[in-house]
């Protein structure tokens, strides 16, 4: 009809009709794509909410929380790096699938790159998109400052915040003590996190499918002391020994973005979460290829 605007087609049995948008609010290009996206979105009558911080920088008035975004859409789609999508996938319910689109550095977790975002869109709403749900860590901590917990998908991480010095740590296993070293730190990292933190201080690849957690010492003062896998249900503890009078505490991380200081006097156990997320996936998508590409393993 003479005049009419091209609209893009209605999918008639589209799986999602509340769709999240949340982006790197320091890329331009994570910006511009999450308005096409919106725009796009939105020529196939579908509604889009977006994080606080995205809303913010796009003008918009009503973002939510970041750890409510995916409580209140049927897909959340992540506009940035992996770290943008860690932040969205700790409090995700496993109901509401992640998808990642890379305008980062590596994106390891990304299903896609920002060159597919909008010419894949439909595939991804019509669910021709691969689920795989990915284990997550449930962390809790007793003493002072607070009891806290948290989940983290890619790692726990207990680290020195003084320069140049070693703490002592105690690890135990369903209860046992298995070993104490003096070390930087201690990584207890997902088979999704073994590519992050766990991969730079030698600890192994873990395919995202395997019923595993790997615990690895993060510089040890000696050469017997290396990366320890056991199965996901374990409960594992970790202490530190240092006297309390020592200068320079620990700082618990989760996922390289929340945490707090402990010391001696608390204790902190990890378990596997009682839900996993669900990130999606092409239905081409092959984990050794993504491997060989982002870690330059010539192939």
């Amino acid at each position: 009809m003479k005049g009419s605007r091209s609209r893009a087609p209605r999918l008639q049995h589209a799986r999602f009709r509340r769709v999240g948008l949340a982006c790197k609010c320091t890329l331009k290009a994570a910006l511009s794509l999450a308005q096409a996206l919106e725009d796009a979105l939105e020529s196939r009558g579908l509604e889009v909410r977006f994080d606080a911080d995205s809303a913010e920088a796009l003008g918009r008035p009503d973002g939510l929380p970041r750890d409510l975004l995916a409580r209140a859409v049927d897909l959340v789609i992540v506009i940035g790096g992996d770290g943008t999508l860690l932040s969205v996938a700790r409090a995700a319910p496993t109901s509401t699938p992640v998808l990642g689109v890379n305008v980062g550095v590596l994106g390891f977790l990304a299903g896609l790159n920002r060159s597919e975002a909008l010419s894949r869109l439909d595939e991804v709403l019509s669910g021709q998109f691969r689920e795989d749900r990915r284990l997550r860590l449930r962390v809790a901590v007793t003493g002072p400052p607070r009891p806290a917990r948290f989940r983290a998908l890619n790692d726990a991480v207990l680290n020195k915040e003084a320069l140049a010095r070693i703490s002592t740590f105690r690890v135990e296993l369903d209860g046992r003590p298995v070993a104490e070293f003096r070390a930087d730190g201690v990584i207890v990292a997902t088979p999704t996190g073994s590519t992050a933190y766990n991969l730079s201080a030698g600890g192994p690849i873990l395919h995202p499918q395997l019923p595993a957690v790997v615990v690895t010492p993060i510089c040890p003062h000696t050469l017997s002391q290396r990366p320890l896998v056991v199965p996901a249900e374990t409960v594992i503890g970790l202490r530190i020994l240092d006297p309390p009078t020592t200068s320079g505490g620990v700082y618990l991380t989760l996922d390289g973005q929340e945490g707090l200081p402990v010391g001696p006097e608390c204790s902190i156990e990890i378990r596997p979460a009682s839900s996993a997320v669900t990130l999606l996936r092409p239905p081409e998508d092959d984990h050794f290829r993504n491997l060989a590409e982002k870690l330059n393993w010539g192939i």
